[in-house]
């Protein structure tokens, strides 16, 4: 169980991954000495994970699809673990309700897409039916998700201090990166709080170039920055896929209300049979009736809401997080 001050640490690298332990120490009135201890332990055991991410609709290299799975009785676990196994799959959740699996998947041109929803996905042993739904707006993403563990006026003097956007959605222009670029970008995909003489190590260059090129990518919003937290960890145990059709003249404005309630980790509109959907993270079943009854409830257009509780997650961003069922 983590205490107070791991709650607001947690909750301060949300608002800034690389923020420094000086600067992490100042917004929570502790020791420089315990906030390094604490950070090292909290990374150390996984309860939270700063990774850099190189956003694909900045750079223009990917965009997303969820996909909804409807499995064989007994195969759902085994199908998902497959599908959390391509490298191009972010995201795998099990799920109660109408489907049993839930994906992200990152696809990089249409024939690309035409053969993960044509072939591929049709293709995983287990699966008996498949919805997909191509992102085409984000209006929250994890960058920008931070339940409320900190005072809003700490949070604001941590994201004023990043250099990368955490807010959605970004600038429409392109951001354009290059060889070394793409190293740094790996390198602290793998740990998003790489000082920069052993980033500069990693990445065979000086330790003023990688700093350079490091914040040039942040500003122009190429590299964004994540604290990665299962919300289970930090107390929001009931975790939840909604998928809504909502009136196209009211989507704008009811993904820009969602995106504006804590419990929102990310919300997207989307083509095909469901035009916005998006994860939660909860308290309690009784926090999750209030958002489903209020929050759902009340938007403006709402037309269909399908919610399904999230029984386990396999993978997210990016890494597997689960443990292989068992034979």
């Amino acid at each position: 169980m983590l205490d107070d001050l791991d709650r607001r640490l947690v909750g301060a690298l949300m608002a800034n991954p690389r923020a420094s332990n000086p600067q992490l120490s100042e917004v929570l009135f502790t020791s420089e000495a315990t906030v390094s201890r604490r950070v090292a332990r909290l990374l150390r055991e996984g309860t939270v994970r700063v990774v850099g991410v190189l956003d694909g609709e900045a750079t223009r290299r990917t965009r997303s699809l969820f996909v909804r799975l409807r499995c064989r009785p007994g195969e759902a676990h085994r199908s998902a673990e497959r599908l959390a196994a391509w490298p191009e799959c972010g995201s795998v959740k099990l799920l109660t309700g109408s489907v049993e699996c839930v994906g992200e998947i990152n696809y990089t041109s249409s024939d690309h897409l035409l053969a993960i929803t044509l072939e591929q996905l049709p293709a995983l042993d287990g699966v008996l039916a498949v919805w997909s739904n191509q992102v085409i707006r984000r209006f929250a993403t994890p960058h920008s998700w931070l339940p409320r563990l900190l005072p809003d006026e700490l949070v604001e003097r941590l994201r004023a201090q990043r250099l990368d956007p955490w807010h959605d959605p970004l600038p429409d222009r392109l951001a354009t990166t290059d060889e070394l670029d793409e190293r740094i970008a790996a390198a602290l995909a793998e740990d998003g709080r790489l000082g920069w003489q052993h980033l500069a190590g990693l990445c065979d260059a000086s330790p003023v170039t990688v700093r350079r090129r490091t914040e040039a990518m942040m500003a122009s919003g190429a590299l964004r920055m994540r604290a990665v937290v299962e919300p289970e960890r930090i107390g929001l145990p009931v975790n939840a896929f909604v998928s809504l059709n909502v009136n196209p003249t009211q989507l704008g404005r009811a993904g820009e209300l969602l995106a504006a309630h804590p419990a929102v980790l990310m919300m997207a509109a989307t083509t095909g049979d469901r035009n916005l959907c998006g994860e939660v993270a909860l308290a309690s079943d009784a926090a999750l009736y209030e958002f489903l009854s209020q929050t759902i409830g009340g938007l403006p257009g709402l037309q269909h809401a399908d919610v399904a509780v999230a029984l386990q997650s396999l993978k997210r961003a990016g890494r597997v997080t689960a443990q292989p069922a068992a034979d």
